[in-house]
């Protein structure tokens, strides 16, 4: 994470002045709702030591604004995001939120070996997640906290409740302001047979702490062991050789590729920073 922007707590101090680039006074408006919901769901001044797993790759404080278009926009909002969350949900303290990178970050061989290990042993189940996902073309998203607490495309799941989220108007914030409360599967307006269809797949990033698996636009898979921000690192499975990652280009979610590593002509290990 080269930027935190922790002094732009705009939903605190926002003005038509002071609004970053990729904020104008209407989208702000919807981050300043989708903020005060995610506040009335969560315990006040909670241990910040949570936010490191709230805010892991598309779990509840990782908004992801999904209709910005420029890469750049998207890649400064998410630095943006996670100071905003430290401070207006956990008042952490600055020193604590400017080294979570460190925690996810690797800069050497011994902790690359180590990935290396664990993603050799999740490949040889990549073709079971591959076939998962072309059975199942409406589901976009999964992401796994624990065995109960999870997410499918925009519903989230935990034991007592299902929150489903729609995209906000025009930043199309997820999670956001705009929202439904459901009591089970059951009684989802859509893709109510979601949780049971992926529950292979979810016991698949269980075995080896896979955070997160999205399905790319060009049909690829993004599959991410781990990050916070647009800290990332996990494999991206591509169908097409002309979509493989690239150091120093940016991927969809609009963050840079620091180190890239083939592992086979359509799997490729990375890092984003």
């Amino acid at each position: 994470m080269k930027a935190i922007y922790l002094l732009l707590l705009l939903p605190i101090l926002a003005t038509a002045n002071n609004l970053p680039s990729f904020l104008s006074v209407d989208t702000d408006k919807e981050y300043i709702a989708t903020i005060d919901t995610l506040r009335s769901l969560l315990p006040k001044n909670g241990d910040p030591e949570i936010l490191i797993g709230l805010a892991s790759p598309y779990s509840l404080l990782d908004i992801q604004p999904t209709k910005f278009t420029s890469l750049i926009d998207k890649n400064q909002f998410t630095n943006f995001n996670l100071g905003v969350m430290s401070q207006a949900i956990f008042k952490a303290k600055e020193q604590f939120v400017v080294g979570l990178p460190n925690r996810v970050l690797c800069q050497n061989s011994t902790c690359r070996k180590t990935r290396m290990t664990v993603i050799n042993q999740f490949m040889e189940e990549q073709a079971k997640v591959g076939e998962f996902f072309n059975q199942n073309e409406d589901i976009l998203i999964v992401q796994r906290t624990t065995d109960d607490v999870y997410r499918i495309n925009n519903d989230f799941y935990t034991p007592s409740v299902i929150i489903q989220y729609q995209p906000s108007a025009i930043a199309g914030f997820v999670p956001s302001a705009n929202w439904s409360e459901y009591k089970s599967t059951e009684e989802l307006t859509s893709c109510n047979t979601c949780s049971v269809r992926s529950t292979a797949v979810r016991n698949i990033m269980a075995q080896y702490n896979v955070a997160a698996i999205v399905r790319e636009t060009n049909m690829g898979l993004n599959v991410i062991f781990g990050g916070i921000s647009n800290n990332h690192w996990g494999v991206m499975v591509i169908e097409q050789s002309a979509d493989k990652p690239k150091v120093g280009q940016r991927n969809s979610l609009g963050f840079e590729y620091e180190d890239v590593i083939e592992l086979t002509p359509k799997a490729y290990y990375y890092q984003t920073n």
